[in-house]
């Protein structure tokens, strides 16, 4: 029963809110603190593309210093390259293929 009630206070809350031009609020905060003086501070940060342990922001390529982590990411990488190669190169056999075709039936 009370959640109803607290639910119709917001919207209404909402309503009037709506009415004045205002624009609703979002709760966009993270509640964490900005200063580094805090004990709840979080540096800004990123995370490993493996193992997701954090990194620092300048970490180039994104890894930790891990072999592991190091090994992983250089596969990966030979096997997206691999994949771009063959996006370019399959089509264009396919069209040669069809070119050569149209050339020996004309």
């Amino acid at each position: 029963m009370a959640n109803k009630e607290k639910l119709a206070d917001q919207i209404r809350a909402n309503a009037e809110m709506a009415k004045k031009g205002e624009k609703k609020r979002k709760g966009g905060k993270t509640g964490l603190p900005k200063s580094a003086s805090s004990s709840a501070y979080v540096a800004p940060h990123r995370h490993c593309t493996i193992c997701q342990c954090p990194i620092s922001l300048n970490r180039d390529p994104p890894i930790c210093g891990e072999t592991k982590c190091g090994d992983e990411y250089e596969s990966r990488e030979r096997q997206r390259k691999r994949w771009n190669i063959l996006l370019y190169v399959a089509p264009a056999i396919m069209i040669g293929a069809f070119a050569l075709q149209l050339m020996m039936g004309a």
